[in-house]
């Protein structure tokens, strides 16, 4: 699906056998109900996002690949409200994305995001979990905007725990890594990680964790632990069913009608390589953007 068609979005788009693929500079992504498998360069994995009043939602996914097809970003957004409320921030967040697809590092992504939205009047609060996997190094860097952290499966070790960022120090400013459309020019870090193949990464917004029973008790993170803990032996779809399951079980019903319910399940997997890979370094070198030098770019010599 290429940039300029990626709002069009069916009002229901379900599991294919043919997963998504995005390859160079391409942004997908919406606020729409979607349910299927997703592939970008070294990443697969299964989407899931259901607004709670089943057209347009305040959780927002976006994927996108650079235009050297090596650098792929993943982002799950949450603003608050529902429906068509939301559409003017989603709409805002999608175009800064792809304008953003180059950029290498996702905390100027998020702070340029937040100065605008600051700009524009947009007073919604929203979180934001932003990841960007670099295929040559496997590098993977980690930010969120007041977002609920991730999990990170370690296929070495079979064990899935929180991806939560480092501790800041003393000295940082009160409201780093707060959502978004809060205050200008709020600070953003960033954890960077080594992946092996095969490891995993699970995202959600607070309609996952949130979901409440018959008596108001909530999902919460030890249920969603017990999901991916009883499922390490499961591919992402597999786990994503059971994520599914296990909330329609909580809920007495597969009406998840109390909030925007959004996951993406994925694994790192052999991303491009030969002749491939070398264009795309190559592409990647001779049109530096940004802070490209940032990710240590590797020279053909170092190959050899």
């Amino acid at each position: 699906m290429s940039a300029t068609a990626a709002m069009d979005i069916p009002a229901i788009e379900t599991s294919s056998t043919e997963p998504l693929r995005l390859v160079c500079s391409e942004v997908w992504g919406g606020n729409r109900p979607i349910h299927r498998a997703v592939e970008l360069p070294g990443v697969r994995g299964t989407l899931f996002s259901q607004p709670c009043e089943g057209g347009r939602g305040g959780d927002v996914h976006y994927m996108s690949v650079c235009g050297s097809g090596i650098l792929s970003r993943m982002c799950l957004a949450d603003v608050v409200g529902h429906g068509e409320a939301v559409a003017a921030i989603s709409d805002q967040m999608h175009a800064h994305m792809r304008r953003s697809m180059n950029t290498p590092d996702q905390r100027r992504v998020l702070g340029d995001l937040n100065t605008q939205l600051e700009q524009l009047g947009f007073k919604a609060m929203t979180t934001a979990a932003a990841l960007t996997y670099y295929t040559p190094t496997r590098n993977l860097a980690v930010s969120y905007a007041g977002h609920p952290p991730g999990w990170l499966y370690d296929k070495a070790l079979r064990r899935w725990t929180r991806l939560e960022l480092d501790p800041l120090p003393e000295t940082a400013h009160p409201l780093t890594n707060g959502p978004l459309a809060i205050e200008p020019k709020v600070p953003f870090t960033r954890k960077s990680i080594k992946m092996q193949i095969g490891d995993r990464i699970v995202l959600v917004t607070d309609g996952v964790l949130e979901a409440p029973d018959v008596s108001g008790d909530l999902f919460g993170d030890d249920r969603m632990q017990k999901v991916l803990d009883d499922n390490r032996g499961g591919d992402c779809a597999m786990i994503g069913e059971a994520i599914l399951a296990a909330l329609t079980e909580h809920r007495g019903g597969p009406q998840l009608d109390h909030d925007d319910v959004t996951f993406l399940v994925a694994e790192i997997v052999p991303g491009p390589s030969g002749p491939a890979f070398w264009n795309a370094v190559k592409c990647h070198i001779t049109r530096p953007r940004g802070n490209s030098a940032e990710l240590d770019i590797p020279s053909p010599a170092s190959h050899r």
